[in-house]
């Protein structure tokens, strides 16, 4: 405090601030000041609380839906060889049919009926897992009946991706 009332007449009155040399006398005192005044707010400090502050919950994103995820699960029921499901595999094996058909329609420049009688009676491909998925009197191959025993899987799911690939091969026009 007196060294503010110092500098404030030394600043109005310039005969002052010539009398009042900073010389090391008066350094030091500014010093032992400054340390002096350190010492008193970190005693004040010493004594006070410590509160912490909580950061909260941050911010969570909210899940993107996937293209595609529904009509996985979808697959992924349809084709799992504990009983029920009924109704998605044939859901699903009516919509495949459908694609199937138009697939076949365009490959082979034909009506809609010519390919649908094409994929009932299985002339539509060469595969015989996907000639069985459409069809009403085919049966699964053999290998495909012993690989679905052995893995677990269903001939269902066999033949569901024997027509997908047989579709896709269509589509990208591949002989």
């Amino acid at each position: 405090m007196v060294a503010v009332a110092v500098g404030l007449l030394a600043a109005l009155d310039r005969g002052i601030a010539a009398a009042v040399s900073p010389t090391s006398a008066v350094v030091t005192l500014l010093g032992v000041l400054g340390v002096v005044q350190g010492v008193r707010y970190a005693n004040a400090r010493r004594d006070r609380r410590r509160l912490l502050t909580e950061p909260g919950e941050p911010e969570r994103r909210a899940p993107a839906a996937v293209p595609g995820s529904a009509l996985d699960e979808r697959i992924a029921r349809a084709a799992d060889p504990a009983p029920g499901g009924y109704r998605d595999r044939r859901d699903l094996r009516d919509r495949a049919r459908e694609i199937a058909v138009d697939a076949v329609a365009r490959d082979r420049n034909c009506s809609r009926e010519a390919a649908a009688t094409a994929v009932g009676d299985g002339t539509w491909t060469d595969d015989p897992a996907a000639a069985a998925f459409f069809g009403r009197r085919a049966e699964y191959p053999l290998r495909v009946r012993l690989s679905a025993g052995i893995r677990g899987r269903s001939n269902y799911w066999y033949g569901l991706r024997a027509a997908i690939d047989e579709i896709e091969r269509i589509e990208e026009g591949e002989p």
